[in-house]
């Protein structure tokens, strides 16, 4: 790029030959060339493109034809996205950053979606005017399509256990809290609903039995496995305790690090089938005591016990096969949910949520104290019309535009000054748009921290 820029015809360009640039061009370009971070300067009230080698892959084709171009003209695909940006720069003075942002590049002719992570930074002269502004991104679009990807691969198995036929469950934490339990599981246990109630809380009839010390044992890495144990369930609410003997599969599940987190449970009511072999063992007993004037009969029960048999040794090797299948399958799923919760971990002191019209729907109790308000006296209305921005003339309107952005996809960040009951404070304020999984805005999420000096 060095090359290409000594070669540029700039004696018949808008910013002239290099020799008369100001001062500040000179070094941002020294430090752009020099730099091996991919680097764009948008140099002047038109914003003309100057880049190094590492950023020319950004580009593709467009390179090295957008050299000089004013961003207007080489960024036409994006500038409805960037061009506010850079221009907010320009006027404003102050750097922006942008994290996971997707940008509809086009490339080898048609649209793209491509995601990316970059800062506009302005750049000053001596007199401390904004001539321009230094740009630094690199493109993250095959991890955000990963990420998408393991999300889908998520509910896939999420779905594929909810249909299974055997009643299946998973418990986090030492207190075996349920994170998860199927429809065939709250079948065999007699319940509705479970998901985020503890087994003693949800199925308090086993506490008494012992089983809090048997998962326990598991949490502590040993698995339990159990044939035709009585467990004594409340099948029906209000009714009587009933008696019923299930196969069980405790397994440990493992984080990350090695350590148990949880335990996966596979269950299967077998009382019917117990109920069914002990008649079949009194049956047997009648046949021996007649096994003189009966001898074909009971050939035949023997053979009948024979298949059985394999069939069960069958129907157990395959339950092993699938309960290691869907343990590692969990175990995975673990790893993946731990990645996600870090991912959206914030330290920001004041937080809220809204719809994405901007209803208000929570606010943390920092935020509430500075407005002397409690949680019922904001929630259902419009975030701009809340005791936050109500004392600070002109604060409303602003907000409400930053919701419209927001909700359009656009994550925000800038510092606000606000009039509370509390007094003249100043902060870092964000609002950034949640998501699911199929990349749909969900809600929108207010952040802020005070500034030290406000």
């Amino acid at each position: 790029m060095g090359e290409r820029l000594r070669a540029f015809d700039w004696e018949n360009h808008p910013l002239g030959p290099p020799r008369a640039w100001p001062e500040a061009l000179g070094m941002a370009m020294a430090l752009c060339l020099n730099s091996s971070f991919p680097t764009a300067i948008y140099w002047g009230p038109d914003l003309h493109v100057l880049y190094n080698d590492a950023w020319s892959e950004i580009p593709a084709e467009k390179h090295p034809w957008i050299l000089g171009k004013t961003a207007r003209e080489g960024w036409d695909d994006i500038w409805p996205i960037v061009g506010p940006q850079l221009l907010q720069v320009m006027e404003s003075g102050e750097g922006l950053a942008y994290y996971e942002q997707m940008l509809p590049m086009v490339r080898q002719g048609r649209p793209r979606e491509t995601w990316w992570n970059y800062s506009f930074t302005p750049i000053r002269d001596g007199s401390h005017a904004v001539r321009g502004v230094f740009n630094q991104g690199n493109e993250v679009t095959a991890i955000v399509h990963a990420r998408r990807e393991r999300q889908q691969e998520l509910a896939r198995w999420h779905k594929v256990f909810q249909q299974a036929p055997a009643g299946i469950a998973l418990l986090r934490g030492p207190t075996h809290v349920y994170e998860f339990a199927n429809d065939a599981y709250l079948r065999v246990v007699g319940k509705t609903a479970l998901v985020g109630k503890t087994v003693r809380e949800g199925v308090p009839e086993v506490v008494e039995q012992g089983y809090i010390e048997v998962l326990d044992a598991v949490y502590a890495g040993k698995p339990f496995l159990g044939s035709s144990l009585p467990v004594r369930l409340q099948l029906e609410p209000g009714g009587p305790v009933e008696e019923r003997l299930l196969d069980f599969v405790f397994q440990p599940v493992q984080d990350a690090g090695g350590a148990v987190d949880g335990i996966f449970i596979l269950v299967t009511d077998v009382t019917d089938r117990a109920r069914a072999e002990s008649a079949l063992r009194i049956t047997n007993w009648q046949l021996g005591e007649e096994r003189a004037r009966l001898a074909a009969t009971v050939e035949a029960e023997q053979r009948a016990r024979t298949a059985l048999r394999r069939m069960t040794e069958t129907l157990e090797a395959q339950v092993r096969a699938r309960t290691k299948e869907l343990s590692e399958a969990l175990v995975a799923q673990g790893v993946v949910a731990d990645r996600l919760r870090t991912t959206f971990e914030t330290s920001l002191s004041y937080q809220g949520f809204m719809d994405v019209d901007g209803t208000l729907r929570d606010a943390n109790a920092r935020s509430l104290a500075d407005i002397r308000c409690s949680l019922a006296d904001v929630v259902g209305r419009p975030f701009w019309e809340t005791p936050w921005f109500e004392g600070t003339p002109g604060a409303a309107e602003a907000v409400r535009g930053l919701v419209a952005r927001a909700a359009r996809g656009e994550s925000i960040r800038q510092e606000i000054e606000v009039q509370l009951p509390v007094g003249r404070r100043r902060f870092d304020f964000a609002l950034r748009p949640v998501r699911n999984a199929a990349g749909e805005i969900i809600g929108l999420v207010p952040e802020a921290v005070e500034l030290q000096g406000s």
